[in-house]
């Protein structure tokens, strides 16, 4: 052990920095879902909306609930955000 008050203070400083990147990809993560819903779906031509699952092939299967499923994981922004918000905050 080192009685360098440096060392605590680098190894606080990078906690607190990987808690704030955890907090970020966390409440990110519907976003990305999101995303990542409509980017496979613009790719391979198919209807993406928050009324019904549409028939979308990719690599000769059906993803289209698996996609609608995603976009509608999207909502869960509304309750991440702030919850994120907060702890960035804290």
């Amino acid at each position: 052990m080192t009685d360098d008050p440096g060392v605590h203070s680098d190894r606080q400083a990078w906690r607190h920095g990987l808690a704030l990147v955890a907090i970020i990809i966390v409440t990110s993560l519907p976003l990305i879902s999101l995303f990542a819903a409509g980017l496979v779906a613009n790719v391979n031509g198919c209807a993406l909306d928050e009324g019904n699952p549409h028939p979308c092939l990719v690599l000769g299967s059906d993803v289209g609930q698996t996609l609608d499923n995603m976009a509608l994981g999207g909502w869960l922004t509304i309750v991440t955000l702030p919850i994120g918000a907060g702890l960035f905050l804290l």
